[in-house]
């Protein structure tokens, strides 16, 4: 695993616009320390942010895809967003503490995931496959996510892209943070560890990304 040595953060760090262009920027080029990815693979939503902004980043054309895994918290994250509102005018501090809590309550829930209870997208299955026909038999894959709680998600990914690719492939992970002491798998590119980021799609952000 390679992973950066940042200098010490608070427990939840805030990432702007520009801030996570940079950090983006700064994954991309640990990666590209020791290996030459030939394809992206971002984990909708967040993940796939991240690859889009590490293949801005990237010093040669590099493409890109998305994969989707539906999870437990995807209903809850959209009823939530009906509090933007009311979320903005919350003091930082308090802001912080519901993060750390709500981390907490979905890092538990997925830890045990009901079988079949995430489902991948199929038609981006379809459109990596087609990528796949054409990548010859030594395809460097990269699986990118925004974060790594459990880890079940990127498992999930990975263990389905791999399925799918010939047996030269070489697959590797890369997450901006992993926020537990233990996931089920661990990335081979971390910029963060046990850190909660506050991305600029949080519901909690000032900012949106625009895409």
């Amino acid at each position: 695993m390679h992973s950066a040595q940042p200098p010490r953060v608070p427990k939840v760090l805030d990432l702007d616009r520009n801030e996570f262009d940079a950090t983006c920027k700064k994954l991309m080029e640990l990666v590209l320390t020791d290996w030459r990815p030939d394809v992206l693979i971002g984990i909708r939503s967040g993940g796939l942010y991240v690859a889009e902004a590490m293949g801005k980043a990237c010093p040669f054309h590099i493409p890109i895809h998305s994969i989707t895994c539906r999870r437990p918290t995807t209903r809850f994250k959209t009823a939530s967003a009906t509090l933007r509102g009311v979320i903005a005018e919350l003091p930082r501090p308090v802001l912080d503490q519901l993060r750390v809590l709500e981390h907490r309550l979905i890092t538990q829930r997925a830890k045990h995931p009901k079988p079949g209870e995430r489902q991948l997208d199929a038609a981006e299955l379809e459109v990596l496959d087609h990528w796949l026909t054409t990548a010859g038999d030594h395809p460097s894959l990269l699986i990118v996510d925004d974060s790594v709680d459990s880890g079940v998600t990127m498992a999930i990914v990975r263990d389905a892209i791999r399925r799918r690719s010939p047996a030269g492939a070489e697959i590797r992970c890369a997450t901006i943070t992993v926020t537990t002491p233990q996931p089920s798998i661990i990335p081979d590119y971390v910029l963060f560890h046990q850190q909660l980021c506050r991305f600029p799609w949080s519901l909690d952000a000032q900012l949106n990304i625009s895409r």
